[in-house]
């Protein structure tokens, strides 16, 4: 599990084969854009624990959902999304508040 902020890593092609530069300069602009979209749902988090799936992510953004599993999974997830504690939260805290009985 993650906690806030998220970081994607980026591609760290130097090379002077400018297809490839090219190629990491725009994956290195998506994985830039997938942070920020990801760090934004997870300010908004509500739930001590979330998991966010690829394919969520994908359809949000309007990138392939195998370009966002490769770039993403740099996040600590698995091959399906990752799982992010709430801000502020340590892993106890969060397992407490989700497994506490609900207030009447």
């Amino acid at each position: 599990m993650v906690t806030y902020p998220i970081s994607v890593k980026r591609n760290g092609y130097r090379g002077s084969d400018p297809r490839k530069r090219a190629k990491a300069n725009e994956e290195n602009r998506i994985a830039l854009e997938l942070e920020r979209h990801i760090n934004k749902l997870v300010e908004n988090q509500q739930l001590p624990i979330q998991n966010y799936m690829y394919h969520e992510i994908a359809r949000a953004t309007g990138h392939d959902v195998d370009l966002v599993r490769r770039i993403c999974f740099s996040i600590d997830g698995g091959h399906h999304g990752f799982t992010v504690i709430k801000q502020g939260m340590t892993l106890e805290q969060a397992m407490a508040e989700l497994h506490a009985p609900a207030s009447k």
